[in-house]
């Protein structure tokens, strides 16, 4: 793994990742509805079996605000008109949950085919890098997923001075450095990571998916890492970043939350010292490491077996804490 993936000059190696811990209910939980964020990672069409699941957890820990990272389609083997009617169903539990609480969509390298018009460069584009796509399910699909109204990225800044950024994959710095040049000579100076909160480092991101400042979506869809199956060398996009590759170069003094990668359980990694709170001279602190988690707990391999528990993650934004939530338990997660 070490000769696969490599740090970036000047940075340690990332720490291993970690299990959930065991979390004693009632702790944590020093805010409001409103500080409380549900976090669920990729569903691939299995609302029906997992609607239930999240909507019980978010009761439970009485969380104002659900986030899906993304993955929202494209399950092993689904036929087309399977497809179809497994959105539908996502869409109208969407909407049922936001007359409770705020629900927030953010779009996977595996929704990105069906989001763009079809017949357009980047569609094509996007076809050769969206595994599973059911173009037969495209009519059904593409409307609905504009009126669920995803969002590339979601970010907050917490109560105890941690910037938070939650997308499919992860934000790399190397990703955030290509941006930052591709859009200096159209919006001038992109805000320096030091003086930008999470909100607006997350504005920043989804201005340029939607197109209002650089060239739009289509980088998102085709900058694949060579985790992923991508070229050597190329700045995985916050859709495509493996779980080694954003551990080992990860956006300098954020904590983030990602699905993408399946795992067993949420699981919480420590990245390489120096990637974490800045300094007061805008410098990383050499001590300090930026914070993952990684929260893909609900795909299937192949033959349809699970590979995780389903657990969720919730971050207390009154506190700073975060915890992976299992159905009737609640487990720690640092």
């Amino acid at each position: 793994m070490a000769e696969r993936f490599i740090c970036k000059p000047g940075n340690t190696l990332p720490e291993p990742a970690v299990r959930a811990k065991r979390w004693r209910r009632n702790l944590g939980q020093s805010g409001t509805r409103d500080d409380r964020v549900l976090f669920c990672g990729d569903i691939h069409c299995k609302i029906d079996r997992l609607g239930s699941l999240i909507s019980e957890a978010a009761d439970r820990v009485d969380a104002g605000t659900i986030v899906l990272l993304g993955d929202l389609l494209n399950e092993w083997n689904i036929a087309p008109e399977n497809e179809a009617a497994a959105f539908n169903k996502l869409v109208d539990w969407v909407n049922d949950q936001r007359r409770h609480r705020r629900v927030v969509v953010l779009l996977g390298n595996h929704d990105l085919t069906y989001w763009v018009q079809s017949n357009t460069p980047d569609y094509r584009a996007f076809k050769s890098t969206c595994p599973g796509y059911n173009e037969s399910a495209y009519p059904d699909v593409h409307d609905l997923l504009h009126a669920l109204q995803p969002q590339m990225i979601y970010g907050f800044d917490d109560a105890q001075g941690h910037r938070v950024l939650a997308s499919h994959a992860g934000l790399t710095q190397s990703w955030w450095n290509w941006m930052a040049n591709e859009l200096t000579g159209s919006i001038g100076n992109v805000p320096a990571l030091y003086d930008s909160d999470a909100v607006a480092v997350a504005d920043t991101v989804n201005r340029c998916a939607q197109g209002s400042i650089g060239d739009g979506i289509r980088p998102f869809g085709i900058m694949v890492g060579h985790e992923r199956g991508g070229s050597r060398g190329e700045a995985p996009s916050p859709v495509w970043a493996g779980k080694e590759e954003l551990a080992r170069d990860p956006l300098h003094g954020f904590r983030q939350i990602v699905g993408h990668t399946p795992v067993e359980t949420v699981e919480y990694r420590r990245c390489g010292a120096g990637t974490g709170a800045l300094a007061q001279s805008g410098r990383p602190s050499k001590r300090s490491r930026a914070e993952l988690w990684y929260c893909d707990t609900h795909s299937l391999y192949r033959d349809g077996r699970p590979i995780g528990d389903d657990s969720l993650l919730l971050y207390d934004r009154a506190s700073g804490n975060a915890w992976s939530v299992t159905a009737g338990t609640v487990k720690r997660a640092i």
